[in-house]
């Protein structure tokens, strides 16, 4: 076998020409399939023969015998120039609006520390978008500009370019490999540091491989200057728990400034961002941008958030308009096409195309429009309003649309602003506008309409919430933490949904905890997440994780009563504070959010109070829950609110509602109208009726002895699309009737 590999290596050597047979001969000659090795066990061997001939540097740095010859002084610093970026022959000459504004304090101390002796390291942490990689150019340029100690003059800075690190990485070890000679040949300069953004990302997760953690601290202790960024969460993972590895850096945690600094910094930044999209904004729009972004862009940090807003606000505007010229002959033509079409399309199919033609074009005045006089009529459609009334509206709206997007408007609002965080969030928001302040001032009237018999509750949360969105609360705090007590079935859930529907224009908008499932003492840790090294620890906390993907929402703890007392310490930071954070440091804000408990307990004093027509006060339901919450959690409630008992006459208002949404509308999306007479809900009613369980029955009763059995009478084909359909009381039993040439054919259940 050595004479097959010295053959080969001759044979190597003769074809570089070379002298005599050196180190990288061989080692060429070794990596040739059936030399030293089979095929097989050359698929499993780290670099091809081609690989090495093809990269001499290997030949001119690794294996040459000359040290100090002409060829490996040209390849001198390959590593840095192949894998890293030289920052400074990116520094532009220095002009005032270059000035990094409001971190001169963060860059002077990363300047003090690497003028030290031990540990010259700096690992800057900070949460996404509070301007880490600002930090570090305003560093570069203080470098370049010469505005840095003598100790540092002539200070050479690169930044690791991860994207090249790793790729084409094909054997394990190759990037520890790289990450090595980058540092060799920075620690040859006179005076270098390496920046390493993202730091985290190539030192893997929990229980994996720490070869690149042990690598960087031998390094760093070996006189390797680094400058490393990390967020708060990843640094808490990933880089905290490698000890050896942490303790070569000075921590920098960088905070969010104060607004004024926003302000400045975005004045500063926004000058290119004003050129690009050739659309300007003035002061009160930058500072509204600040206040939108602080309130409800909670998942980044200033500036970054607000420069964001600013960014796709213009992006919008401008797209909108020179998108809808090109796109107003199809709007055109649809028009034409829907007024056309009576006969081919069902006038229920006209309608509803008609209607989305009128939604979008809704959407996109809005977009352009730049002011909430141009929407506000824009929705008061009725029921009765026809297709072609709807489609004349659509004609004029497409002309509106068209003047506003010929005028090609050169700066941004405040509305345009609101109108990207309403896409955003789904909420309207902004300044509170007069059709907005008239729309909380119906809250109560709205939700009454839902949530029947219960006024006092209403009225209670509706003036919570409206002193809530004027501003006279403690900024931070959640909207309201309201505790509903009453009977079973009395619609305390319901009231929930409501204020998800009219808050947040959604329904499901309701992250709900069912407190009976946080029974044990240990049960505390799936709200805000396990301890490291525990099952569980790099998911985070389930309530934490939930209110960052939904900040604007209804969070309600179900029968609180039954929760483990240790769970009610996270309800009082929530509470109070308004934030709550998991053991990875993530921060779930409860600021735009109604934090709900609910109870049974007392039921049997409420409903004996009501019943003598008292309502409870606050102070006997909390004489009443004294022995079961502490003090300093009924203290921070907001309200603590009775739910009456249902009577029976309110039953049949609640019938009602349930049966239009759970029968009424679903029969209208097949075309079938359904008529139920007064008789049949009052018997319905009354037999859904429970003085225990309250209105909960009702639904049943709907589903049992109306929806079952029509569906079966569609299914036999008794019933078909078109039909009108009365179901009247006869007898103590429901009578279906359909018209059919002006007479009634009985269908008895």
């Amino acid at each position: 076998m050595i004479d097959t590999i010295f053959t080969e290596a001759n044979e190597v050597a003769e074809s570089l020409l070379e002298e005599e047979i050196s180190l990288f001969a061989v080692i060429v000659a070794i990596s040739s399939p059936g030399v030293a090795f089979s095929f097989d066990q050359m698929k499993t061997f780290p670099v091809s023969r081609a690989e090495l001939l093809k990269d001499q540097t290997v030949s001119g740095t690794i294996f040459s015998n000359n040290t100090a010859d002409e060829p490996s002084a040209k390849k001198k610093n390959n590593f840095l120039q192949k894998y890293c970026i030289h920052k400074n022959a990116q520094v532009k000459p220095p002009k005032e609006k270059d000035l990094l504004v409001g971190r001169n304090t963060e860059i002077n101390k990363i300047i003090e520390i690497l003028c030290r002796f031990n540990k010259p390291n700096v690992l800057i942490i900070g949460d996404s978008g509070v301007g880490k990689t600002a930090v570090l150019e305003g560093f570069v340029q203080k470098v370049v500009w010469q505005q840095i100690p003598e100790l540092l003059a002539g200070l050479e800075v690169f930044e690791l370019d991860m994207g090249a690190i790793v790729a084409g990485a094909s054997y394990k070890g190759e990037i520890e490999d790289r990450l090595k000679n980058i540092a060799q040949e920075l620690k040859a300069l006179p005076k270098a540091v390496l920046i390493i953004e993202e730091i985290h990302s190539i030192l893997g997760g929990q229980g994996s491989d720490s070869s690149i953690a042990n690598l960087l601290k031998s390094e760093l202790s070996k006189g390797l200057r680094l400058i490393a960024t990390s967020t708060i969460e990843e640094y808490t993972k990933k880089i905290e728990k490698e000890q050896g590895l942490s303790g070569m850096f000075e921590l920098l945690r960088l905070e969010e400034s104060d607004d004024d600094t926003h302000f400045r910094m975005l004045k500063q930044a926004l000058a290119d961002y004003q050129k690009h999209h050739n659309i300007s904004i003035d002061d009160l729009t930058i500072k509204e941008a600040i206040r939108l972004s602080k309130r409800f862009m909670k998942e980044r940090s200033l500036p970054a958030s607000a420069i964001d807003l600013i960014d796709q606000t213009m992006a919008s505007l401008k797209t909108a308009g020179e998108s809808f010229l090109k796109e107003r002959n199809y709007f055109i033509g649809k028009v034409l096409e829907l007024r056309e079409n009576k006969k081919l399309l069902s006038e229920k199919d006209r309608q509803l195309q008609a209607q989305w033609l009128y939604k979008d074009l809704c959407q996109k005045l809005q977009n352009l429009s730049g002011s909430a006089s141009e929407t506000q009529d824009e929705h008061n459609l009725t029921e009765n309003t026809s297709t072609d009334e709807l489609l004349d509206l659509c004609r004029t709206l497409i002309d509106r649309i068209e003047a506003i997007a010929k005028e090609k408007r050169s700066h941004i609002t405040e509305y345009d602003l609101a109108f990207i965080i309403s896409q955003k969030t789904n909420i309207p928001i902004g300044k509170l506008k007069e059709e907005e302040k008239q729309r909380l001032n119906d809250m109560e009237n709205v939700l009454a309409q839902r949530v029947v018999g219960q006024d006092h509750a209403i009225e209670i949360v509706s003036e919570s919430i409206l002193e809530s969105r004027s501003g006279l609360n403690k900024a931070g705090q959640p909207i309201g933490s309201f505790f509903f007590l009453g009977p079973t079935g009395t619609g305390k859930t319901e009231l929930a949904k409501s204020l998800a529907e009219f808050l947040f224009q959604d329904e499901n908008a309701i992250i709900r905890f069912d407190m009976s499932e946080f029974k044990e003492e240990h049960s505390a840790a799936l709200l805000y997440g396990a301890p490291p090294g525990y099952v569980g620890y790099e998911e985070g906390g389930l309530l934490v994780n939930k209110i960052r993907q939904k900040p604007y929402a209804i969070v309600l703890f179900d029968e609180i009563e039954k929760a483990h007392s240790s769970v009610f310490d996270v309800f009082l930071q929530i509470m109070d504070e308004g934030k709550l954070h998991d053991r990875l440091g993530k921060e779930g804000d409860f600021s735009n959010a109604i934090v709900l408990f609910t109870s049974n307990i007392g039921s049997e004093f409420i409903v004996q109070s009501f019943e003598k027509g008292n309502i409870p006060t606050s102070s006997e339901l909390l004489e009443r829950m004294s022995g079961y919450f502490r003090p300093e959690f009924l203290g921070r409630l907001t309200e603590t609110i009775p739910f009456a008992p249902i009577s029976k006459g309110n039953a049949l208002k609640i019938f009602e509602i349930h049966l239009k949404k759970e029968l009424l509308d679903l029969v209208k999306n097949i075309n079938i109208q359904l008529e139920i007479t007064d008789t049949a809900k009052e018997q319905l009613s009354e037999e859904g009726y429970d003085i225990k369980y309250g209105a909960r029955p009702l639904k049943g009763v709907i589903r049992a002895k109306l929806r079952r059995p029509l569906a079966k009478k569609i299914i036999a084909g008794e019933f078909k699309e078109g039909d009108s359909i009365i179901a009247d009381w006869q007898e103590g039993k429901i009578v279906w009737n359909r018209k059919e040439d002006n007479k009634l054919k009985d269908n008895v259940l």
